[in-house]
């Protein structure tokens, strides 16, 4: 594979020099798979791979009859054996060429930032500041509102990530290679070497099975998450705030930054210039906080227990335990500046001196370091944290001697930088010294917070069985009794008592309809804690998902903050109240516009009743990957929130295949993460508000009845229709998908996802409905329903309705982010492709549900062409138009295997020797279709 005709997606960003370093990077790589194929399985599958390539390009540029049988007859002849191999080349190679990507993005990134020679980058930490600079803002109304600013990503374990632990850390070293190789400084000798480990690794990736043997646990997802927090997220916090405080030291209102030279020359921008981050203390605060529900989601998920709770908060407490430790040592190596006796005498100085804590280990350090007082001080800090690690996590090794708390170790840090600015060596005490002490505000001893979630009916149910006395081994749903759910809550105190209060006081309740969905949770905490005591402190999280729910979501809270027994709960909480919104479920529900309305009308209620009750509220943000489970670029969304609903707070989940993307390469977390940050800067704006109730003063009834239409027109299809239901599992894999292991959880609330005659669609978890529409190239729950609601508007109000949706599209964020998000959906989806698929639905009536279908999409391209102004589609973003168009062809031949495969594997029946085997092929195109799209749930 040669890869020549496809440097995707990154290709295009920047100068004509840096498209060529992609284009290098993707043959190389391409090239390099070449060679393994050949080595793996010989040149005939190599010369079939380029036909199949090169004629699926072929037939996107030229959609004839007779290039369509060519591209066909490449399929027909293959055997099972040679249809793997296929499949695993072209999946192989979107993996391979993903790193590339990344490399062009950091390079990209890098160039961005350099040229700019002192200017602010878009979306950046130093726009937002110096934005607010412009639009008035004191210095003490800045740093006020970084006082408030709270940015916190969620881990959850949703089943969206389709590739093994395994297959990521493999890859991750491939990208490792990579970027070695990107350097401009290798000889040789040791680019050949780097090559040849190249080769290495696309020969072990070759020989690594994509799919899961076994279905994984909850402990499984936890250490695959760990894998994140070890390689990348501890590192890239202390950067992330490094470049926020430096964003201070522009001087005002120019967007420039003054040279440090020039600095140190006397030529300050302005007396009121406080110094230079790493010489002065620090502006930025610990602001963001990292969640995870991996470990702690019992929603459909009863392998979640207790004791998967409690192991992973240990697992969690030992890996940043660890970090610090090294961290610890490593200065420990570094900080070697000596004292002289008469430095040692100073206050500030003599504060670090002998620790009681471990005397014997501060002997033995004084010794070995004499006249090295922070190296002293650094040794005995990593021996305590070694010994923290052991009492919290049950290790190995002493345990007495360790620190109670993170704020223990945070007031001994704060003691060492006071002396390092007492001794002159205040680079020191603000530069890694403080990076330490952002790390540790970041995480604390528990990494991340952990979340419970669990649905509303299983409290209900535990309460009515307590109320009648039933026995606690009495079942409540599956796999899940009253003593479990009892037992969890005694589990959370015990949490809260070993590492903090601070690792897990979260409580999501799922499905929430009414008050008292948030009030029997503390009910039952009370009932847990029976005479003894000992109840845990909770914050309880209702989570809005259904179109009922979010439409009263206002009304809930007011009642909810009207019950006296829980607002003395809430004033105890510091009269915080949290709400969750669901994206995945609404869509489902209600269609791609409803829901993105509903979404945006409960905010605004939720944000009206806190006020009433003088009560902080902090929205809760469940969004998936996909467009249909409320996905695109995090920074534009946050920008179209309801006005007031962000006041310096955001909470969202990041899922499956996301977290890879945006958190396996240092810089682009680290890029992700400032943008998050800026973006929530922006949103708490006054005037930004007022820019969204203008917009929603003229376009709130517009999009109301946009969003009718809409739903209405969805819902025709989807849930009045009886028979779509079998429309769906023709037309998609959405019954293959149930075998792929691809998370502990369930893929359903009931047999729908594993049994081909169920007969609803509502039991069916959002992430697999929204996978299967991916995979089936449709994408319908990212814009179904849009193009009837706005053909509609422009027939009722003629060439002025569309020129209004025209200038509300380009004025107001909220429609903004709406219709750009449907506008992605509809170019990934492929109206052509996906007719093979509809071609697995046999009869009349699902002949004329696919024609609804591809109708619809025809309709609201033509339509949303119109009010955007573009003549094709993704005209305002060049590079991901050009991206798909690139890798639609390779697609394409995964597509037209997978197609074959599922009916070959339909018309089987399930004794059939080679069953088993098609099933398998058919889940490695689901691989490499989600691969190729970038792309699950």
């Amino acid at each position: 594979m040669t890869g020549a005709d496809a440097p995707p997606e990154s290709s295009v960003i920047g100068s004509a020099g840096a498209r060529d370093q992609l284009a290098l990077e993707v043959r190389l790589l391409g090239s390099l798979l070449g060679q393994t194929i050949v080595e793996q399985a010989g040149d005939d599958l190599v010369e079939r791979i380029e036909r199949i390539r090169t004629r699926a390009i072929a037939l996107r540029r030229t959609n004839d009859v007779e290039g369509r049988l060519r591209f066909a007859e490449e399929f027909s002849s293959l055997d099972l054996g040679r249809s793997e191999a296929v499949i695993q080349a072209f999946a192989l190679y979107f993996q391979l060429i993903k790193r590339a990507e990344e490399r062009q993005r950091v390079r990209t990134l890098r160039r961005r930032e350099r040229s700019a020679r002192g200017e602010m980058l878009e979306g950046s930490v130093s726009e937002a500041i110096e934005r607010l600079r412009r639009l008035g803002r004191s210095e003490d109304e800045i740093d006020a509102l970084m006082v408030r600013l709270v940015v916190n990503p969620v881990l959850t374990a949703h089943p969206t990530e389709v590739r093994r632990r395994t297959v990521l850390v493999a890859l991750r070293r491939t990208a490792g290679l990579l970027e070695r190789l990107d350097d401009p400084r290798l000889t040789p000798s040791e680019d050949r070497e780097v090559r040849r480990r190249l080769r290495e690794e696309i020969t072990l990736l070759w020989r690594t099975s994509d799919l899961r043997a076994v279905t994984p646990t909850p402990l499984d997802e936890v250490r695959s998450a760990m894998t994140f927090f070890d390689a990348t997220l501890f590192r890239v916090v202390p950067r992330l705030y490094r470049a926020f405080d430096a964003a201070f030291d522009r001087p005002v209102g120019t967007g420039k930054k003054v040279s440090l030279e020039a600095r140190e020359a006397g030529m300050s921008a302005s007396s009121s210039d406080s110094g230079w981050s790493g010489t002065r203390p620090p502006r930025v605060p610990s602001y963001l906080r990292w969640g995870s529900w991996i470990g702690g989601d019992r929603d459909g998920n009863p392998t979640v227990t207790a004791a998967i709770t409690e192991r992973t908060l240990r697992i969690h407490a030992d890996h940043v335990l660890r970090g610090y430790e090294a961290v610890a040592i490593r200065l420990t190596q570094t900080i070697a500046a000596t004292a002289s006796d008469e430095r040692a005498r100073k206050p500030a100085i003599q504060t670090i001196g002998a620790d009681p804590a471990l005397p014997g280990t501060d002997r033995r350090l004084r010794v070995r370091f004499p006249h090295e007082p922070y190296r002293q001080r650094f040794g005995v800090i990593a021996e305590r944290l070694k010994r923290t690690r052991a009492a919290l996590t049950g290790g190995n090794g002493p345990r007495s001697g360790g620190y109670a708390s993170a704020s223990e170790l945070d007031a001994e840090l704060i003691e060492l930088q006071q002396a390092l600015v007492a001794d002159g060596l205040q680079r020191v005490a603000w530069g890694e010294v403080q990076d330490l002490r952002w790390q540790l505000g970041t995480f604390g001893f528990h990494l991340a917070a952990l979340e419970i979630r669990q649905h509303a009916a299983v409290h209900r149910a535990v309460l009515d069985a307590i109320r009648k006395g039933a026995p606690r081994a009495t079942k409540i749903s599956t796999g899940v009794t009253v003593s479990e759910i009892l037992t969890t809550f005694r589990s959370v105190a015990a949490a809260q008592a070993r590492f903090g209060p601070e690792a897990c006081t979260r409580y999501v309740v799922s499905f929430a309809t009414e008050p008292r969905d948030v009030t029997d949770v503390l009910e039952i905490a009370r009932h847990a804690a029976g005479d003894e005591g000992g109840s845990p402190q909770i914050d309880v999280v209702p989570l809005f998902e259904s179109a009922v729910a979010l439409g009263r979501a206002g009304t809930i809270l007011d009642a909810l903050l009207r019950d006296p027994p829980y607002r003395a709960h809430l004033a105890a909480r510091g009269d915080r109240q949290e709400v969750m919104l669901g994206y995945s479920d609404t869509n489902k529900e209600s269609g791609f516009l409803a829901s993105a309305w509903l979404l945006y009308g409960a905010q605004a209620a939720l944000v009206e009743a806190a006020r009433r009750h003088d009560v902080v509220l902090t929205l809760f943000h469940g969004r998936g990957g996909a467009i249909g489970r409320g996905g695109g670029p995090t920074n534009r969304a946050i920008l179209s929130q309801a006005p007031g609903s962000i006041d310096g707070r955001l909470r969202l989940t990041e899922q499956g295949e996301v977290i890879a993307a945006r958190y396996a390469n240092p810089s682009i977390a680290v890029r992700q993460l400032e943008q998050l940050s800026a973006a929530v800067l922006m949103a708490s704006m006054a005037e930004h508000d007022e820019v969204l109730e203008a917009g929603a003063a003229v376009g709130g009834p517009i999009l109301a009845e946009l969003a009718t239409r809409s739903s209405r027109a969805y819902r025709a299809l989807v849930h009045d229709d009886p028979g779509f239901a079998s429309f769906f599992r023709a037309i998609t894999p959405i019954v293959e998908l149930a075998g792929l292991r691809l998370g502990s959880r369930p893929a359903s609330r009931d047999a729908m996802g594993a049994n081909a005659d169920a007969p609803s669609i509502d039991a069916l978890r959002a992430i697999p409905w929204t996978f299967a529409w991916s995979q089936s190239r449709i994408d319908l729950p990212g814009w179904y329903g849009l193009g009837t609601a706005l053909e509609a508007y422009g027939e009722a109000h003629g060439r002025d309705g569309m020129e209004e949706l025209g200038r509300l599209y380009r004025s107001w964020p909220v429609l903004t982010s709406i219709l750009d998000n449907a506008e992605m959906s509809l170019a990934k989806a492929d109206m052509g492709v996906a007719r093979l698929y509809a071609g697995l639905a046999r009869g009349v009536e699902h002949e004329r549900r696919w024609h609804t279908i591809e109708n619809e999409h025809e309709r609201t391209v033509a339509v949303l062409l119109r009010i955007t102004g573009h003549v094709r589609l993704l005209d305002g973003s060049p590079v991901l138009q050009r991206a798909i168009a690139l890798r639609n062809p390779y697609v394409d031949s995964l597509s037209e295997l997978q197609v074959r495969l599922l009916a070959r594997l339909r018309s089987m029946p399930p004794d059939h020797p080679d069953h088993a085997r098609v099933l398998r092929l058919v889940q490695l195109t689901v691989h490499g279709v989600a691969a190729g799209l970038q792309s699950t749930g």
